[in-house]
């Protein structure tokens, strides 16, 4: 368990954080701009100010009524910020070896995964002898990541750590994280704005507003229970089911997928690679409401759900319906009119029309 009760000021703000978070997986943090996010993990890192309590699992990292201060260089965490930094006066090669050396240490239980390999999966070989300061920003995060993750440690602090490496490297590297954030019994707090990287690597999450704890629990009860103004743009107005991979028509260039005995469809150029859950993205605006089946449309995604929750303010022409599928739910933002000349009450079976669905991947 990871218990926050923490206090830091950096400037003229103010984190003031009393939470607990799970020992294990990744947890992302999430917020406006100005939220407190690089903060808490500055000020969980030691590099700010503090005061109050930071535990993880049995360790203290700080406990002020104890006068207890475990300085940064000796709290077992790997930090990858939104710039990162690696020794200058040391080669890639040398900045590997440093954390390697570090890792090798710790008396805990040895890595599944070797230097060597970090190498090979993050494709650092032509830039083992070169200098950090003639790194590009993608080549900079991707040698941060694998030192990050060679020293062993016991929490992994992660600012936005892909926003700087183009699509297609990220698209590869993401799997990889998945497998060993899956592997690691780690906590993980994961900033990030990319609903792809919430959506494929994080299993809870935690919301900030002013540098207090909005919400703290899963993904999908976290962005069904807040306002659309506490996140940022990119993770507003949709929701993530998760499904299960069953096939691709190369002729159509369609992958199909199951969720809970029904069938959703993306449209995709190759046949995709997948094991095990398969998250997918519903913006709320792409989902319409029927209350009989309908037949001859050219929406390729209908489901059969059941009404969960129907949300309506007068001063918007808008509603947003929370729709049950089975173990899944996600919404649709209809106008106010329509939930009343369909007569939407919640319990009521109806059928989502969803125009169009994004695989996260």
């Amino acid at each position: 368990m990871l218990r926050l009760d923490l206090l830091s000021t950096r400037g003229s703000f103010e984190l003031n954080i009393h939470t607990e978070l799970s020992s294990s997986g990744a947890i992302a943090v999430l917020g406006r701009n100005g939220s407190g996010k690089t903060s808490l993990l500055r000020a969980i890192a030691g590099l700010d100010p503090t005061t109050g309590t930071i535990r993880v699992n049995e360790a203290t990292w700080l406990e002020s009524s104890s006068n207890v201060v475990v300085p940064t260089r000796k709290r077992r965490l790997g930090y990858v910020s939104q710039t990162p930094k690696l020794f200058s006066y040391l080669n890639v090669h040398q900045n590997l070896q440093f954390a390697n050396q570090l890792a090798n240490k710790r008396t805990r239980s040895s890595s599944k995964e070797t230097l060597s390999d970090l190498i090979e999966r993050f494709e650092l070989q032509p830039l083992l002898s070169r200098n950090p300061t003639t790194l590009s920003g993608g080549e900079t995060s991707r040698v941060a990541l694998a030192r990050a993750l060679v020293s062993q440690p016991d929490l992994l602090l992660l600012d936005e750590p892909l926003s700087t490496i183009d699509l297609d490297r990220k698209r590869d590297l993401i799997p990889y994280l998945e497998g060993v954030l899956a592997d690691r019994p780690l906590p993980v707090l994961y900033v990030t704005h990319d609903f792809t990287e919430v959506a494929r690597l994080c299993t809870n999450a935690i919301v900030l507003r002013d540098g207090k704890v909005l919400a703290n629990g899963s993904i999908a009860e976290v962005l069904h229970s807040i306002s659309e103004s506490d996140l940022s743009e990119q993770t507003t107005n949709s929701s993530i089911i998760n499904t299960t991979y069953v096939k691709f028509d190369d002729s159509l260039q369609l992958a199909y997928f199951t969720i809970n005995d029904q069938s959703i469809v993306v449209p995709m150029s190759k046949p995709p690679h997948f094991e095990g859950l398969v998250p997918i993205r519903i913006q709320d605006r792409d989902v319409a409401i029927a209350t009989t089946k309908p037949i001859n449309t050219s929406m390729r995604n209908l489901l059969k759900c059941k009404i969960l929750e129907i949300n309506k303010t007068s001063d918007s022409p808008f509603g947003l319906v929370l729709l049950e599928c089975g173990t899944e739910s996600f919404r649709a933002r209809i106008t106010r009119a329509s939930i009343l000349e369909l007569d939407l009450q919640e319990n009521l079976e109806v059928f989502a029309l969803i125009k169009s669905a994004m695989l996260e991947a």
